[in-house]
């Protein structure tokens, strides 16, 4: 069965068969059956600032579109992006309005995935030679946009680089800093970065 984890700020809500995988040992949370009414309440809590806890949500036959139920309630907003990796095997990241991330952006009209996550990664960091070496887990946030709430579903793909030039921050989209970051260093700086790319890297390096 299809899982989802959708994070707000450091918080999360779990759609899942399964009510124990993916979920981060000695983490809180809060099992609830999942109904309409539900999931209703919850994107308004989230949408007043209200929401405070993690929530799994038990499966129902009766809602089998329960996470499609709850992306009706924002706006969907599809970005890809890559977690990257040179040859001396420290990682790409940036580092943007004070928080250190990795490149990602919108999928525009004409690209698919793959072809979006390559240019995003190049437009932000300055990074070429970019081979996708595999397909990594998508991630779920919602954040608010003007007057809008958003849910960004990201796409993201482990990329390999021989690239050892300059490094040039795209700085019209609010980029401060781009830096490679070694693997012991790599959860130092996650510290300070979402919740849904903590929970992504943790992945990838228990690999």
């Amino acid at each position: 069965m299809q899982m989802y984890k959708v994070f707000i700020n450091d918080k999360w809500i779990f759609f899942n068969e399964n009510q124990g995988s993916q979920i981060t040992e000695n983490e809180e949370y809060e099992i609830l059956a999942c109904n309409y009414d539900l999931i209703f309440n919850l994107s308004v809590m989230i949408k007043t600032g209200n929401y405070d806890r993690n929530i799994v949500l038990s499966s129902s036959k009766q809602i089998p579109d329960s996470f499609d139920y709850f992306l009706k309630q924002f706006t969907v907003l599809e970005a890809a992006g890559g977690i990257v990796y040179n040859t001396a095997n420290n990682y790409l990241m940036i580092k943007r309005f004070g928080i250190y991330d990795f490149p990602k952006g919108k999928i525009e009209k004409d690209e698919n995935k793959s072809e979006a996550a390559l240019r995003e990664v190049t437009e932000e960091t300055g990074v070429e030679k970019l081979k996708i070496m595999d397909v990594l887990p998508e991630t779920y946030h919602i954040y608010r946009f003007g007057k809008d709430w958003l849910i960004k579903k990201t796409y993201w793909f482990l990329m390999h680089t021989q690239y050892n030039g300059l490094l040039i921050p795209q700085t019209e989209e609010s980029i401060e800093e781009v830096i490679w970051v070694s693997k012991k260093e790599l959860l130092h700086y996650m510290a300070n970065s979402y919740g849904s790319l903590k929970e992504l890297v943790n992945t990838l390096i228990s690999k």
